[in-house]
């Protein structure tokens, strides 16, 4: 058995504790006229930037963007969002990478103690998207296109009810590209529920670049009166104008739009990113300010409020000593350059195809998070940008591949269950379509259940007839693209069809493990070195999991304890390999971070008559700031996979 190369940490970076404005310090801010309410919202935007801070991540566009859009709603609509939802009016975010602004008002309004903000995305804490978990939060969100549907539900129920309260949908105007939406526009003419309102948040910006340069109309208006809907054009960032725009519409008789015209970024000159902001500089989409920009900001906001207090609070703030905060990347040794296999997969779709006139590239707007900006430009008209539509892009994909093009769709794994129709289809017509599921697995801890692909192998699975890859390391990734496009070019031409293709690709970067060169149905198998061969036997899959699979087997091995491993790269055994392996096993234990059900376990008890002792996700968690953390709580660390295999070995009946 190989060793192990552990990463090493960053050393400990000097920084600025994040400023919190208290709610005892809120409450001295007036909210009787709009001006009161206008630094109001300033102050959200304080407390928003806090969290950000304290999770060095998350969305600072989105959220400073609709920041006085809440602010307006919760202080003249809901006011106290502790009550039930049937006993107020409500709001769903449907854009749900606002949600530090969403927490930012809540904390003020009582929800929860204002230092809970700084616990943005930490396990345990405040989640990346919004989460009916936090108090005041009125349902789920995180994929998008949701929202208008949930509120035109909840609008019918208050009608039926009686009830005659506001529902609000926030919703992003690049997530205008999701199909459901016009499902969702057409449900609101045709059901007519009092009281229901969705409001446009148009900062013409999605990510880092215009909506236009990805997928838009060139007038909403246009469109929303087309369906038939009462249209209210505003300055999003003017409360008297929003609190008027909603009183027209529940004042009316028909059902009604409205967009408001913002910034993203608004309320800091340092962060407001204009409307014409050129293709993939919308740097503030994302980014979280360095410790001057932080200061900046914070100030610049303060000098709108214009209030003592809080002025006075800042001075104190500064005061105090600079808190010491880590980072969750790593250095890496120099003789072990780890590289996730979603890297990896983008560089070798570039090598193997960048001058291949017949592989086509589509995305969802996932650009920079898939590492693709390099074969956008390198493909040039065979990169197809088609925006926040998976159910469009795995469809055009078909139709690509319907003339014998290869057509690799590229989005989050967690996101292809928006499309399984439409990858069924692609399977029974046999066509060449790479479905490349990236940031899969625990290991994409920072955004929680919305984001996070635990199901994805079993969903796919279920579809039948669909190959299924999971590379172990960046080389091992290079190899199963190359195989895959020689296989499908090969099929194409000796039969006029092919099975698609899913490849699971992760995020954090991994280790090395790769020796051999990748044979299709073959497991990578690594043996402890013990003269007892699978006394027990492992299979795993996934560099994550097979790393720590691999430490388990070095920690076993100094007990006496052989444990050898067995690395699914592909779910196949039509080579019988894996049956043979689970034949000769004394003791079988499948490792997997994928739910138990329908993963890796279910793949292997169906080969064999072994019953495998399964360690896999049991729940769906949100997010987390380390790996590390999110291996903890599903009980996917070393120490565990230690534990069930000295209980089972010790068990003289094992089945």
């Amino acid at each position: 058995m190989r060793a192990i190369l552990r990463p090493t940490s960053r050393p400990p970076k000097e920084d600025m504790q994040p400023f919190i404005i208290e709610q005892s310090l809120i409450k001295q801010l007036s909210t009787e006229s709009d001006l009161d309410l206008q630094k109001r919202a300033h102050a959200y935007r304080i407390n928003c930037l806090a969290g950000l801070m304290s999770a060095r991540h998350g969305w600072l566009g989105a959220s400073f963007s609709s920041m006085e859009l809440l602010t307006c709603i919760y202080h003249r609509f809901i006011v106290d969002p502790t009550k039930t939802i049937t006993q107020r009016a409500s709001l769903h975010i449907s854009k749900g990478h606002a949600a530090m602004a969403q927490y930012a008002v809540l904390s003020a309004l009582g929800c929860f103690e204002s230092a809970k903000l700084l616990t943005y995305k930490q396990f345990g804490g405040l989640p990346a998207h919004c989460d009916r978990k936090v108090p005041g939060v009125d349902s789920d969100s995180g994929s998008l296109g949701q929202g208008l549907s949930k509120a035109i539900g909840t609008a019918i129920s208050n009608q039926a009810a009686g009830r005659r309260f506001p529902v609000f949908a926030l919703i992003g105007d690049g997530e205008l590209q999701e199909g459901q939406v016009f499902e969702a526009l057409l449900s609101l003419k045709k059901l007519r529920p009092w009281g229901c309102i969705p409001i446009i948040d148009r900062n013409f910006l999605q990510s880092d670049s215009q909506t236009a340069e990805i997928k838009d109309a060139d007038d909403w208006a246009v469109v929303f009166k087309g369906i038939g809907l009462s249209v209210i054009e505003i300055n999003g960032h003017n409360i008297g104008e929003i609190h008027q725009a909603i009183d027209r519409l529940l004042d009316g008789n028909e059902p009604g739009i409205i967009i408001a015209h913002t910034i993203k970024g608004s309320g800091s000159s340092k962060t407001a990113m204009p409307n014409d902001t050129q293709r993939r500089k919308g740097v503030w989409h994302g980014k979280i300010p360095d410790a001057v920009e932080y200061r900046e900001i914070v100030e610049e906001l303060l000098k709108q409020i214009d209030k003592p207090a809080l002025n006075n609070a800042w001075v104190e703030h500064k005061r105090l000593p600079e808190a010491a905060q880590t980072t969750d990347s790593a250095v890496c040794p120099e003789n072990n350059i780890r590289v996730s296999t979603g890297a990896a997969f983008t560089q070798a779709l570039l090598e193997l195809a960048g001058n291949d006139s017949d592989v086509y590239v589509l995305d969802a707007d996932l650009e920079k998070s898939c590492q693709l900006t390099e074969i956008a430009t390198a493909f040039g008209n065979r990169y197809l940008e088609i925006g926040i539509s998976e159910q469009d892009m795995c469809s055009i994909a078909a139709g690509l591949a319907l003339t014998g093009r290869i057509a690799v769709v590229n989005t989050y794994a967690a996101f292809f269950k928006r499309s399984l129709d439409q990858v069924f289809s692609c399977i029974t017509e046999k066509v060449p379509v790479i479905f490349a599921g990236h940031y899969a697995g625990i290991d994409y801890f920072t955004d929680g259940k919305s984001h996070q692909a635990l199901n994805d192998i079993g969903l796919m699975r279920s579809l039948g007839n669909i190959e299924i890859y999971e590379p172990i390391d960046a080389d091992n990734t290079r190899e199963v693209l190359c195989h895959v496009i020689e296989l499908m070019k090969h099929e194409i031409r000796e039969n006029g069809c092919c099975r698609p293709a899913y490849i699971r690709l992760h995020r954090t970067p991994g280790d090395n493990f790769y020796a051999d060169p990748f044979v299709a149905d073959e497991p990578v198998i690594f043996t402890s070195g013990s003269e007892i061969i699978a006394e027990n036997l492992l299979f795993t899959s996934g560099p994550h999991m097979l790393e720590v699979a691999c430490s388990a087997s070095e920690i076993l091995a100094e007990e006496g304890i052989p444990l050898d491993l067995a690395a699914v790269v592909h779910f196949s055994d039509e080579k019988k390999q894996l049956k043979d392996l689970l034949g000769a096993a004394k003791r079988v234990f499948v490792l997997e971070d994928h739910r138990r059900e329908t993963g890796l376990g279910s793949f292997i008890s169906g080969i064999g008559k072994i019953s495998p002792v399964s360690i896999g996700v049991r729940d769906y968690t949100q997010s987390s700031l380390s790996l590390q953390e999110m291996l903890a709580h599903h009980q996917l660390d070393a120490e565990t996979v230690c534990a069930v295999v000295r209980k089972v070995a010790s068990c003289s009946h094992h089945q």
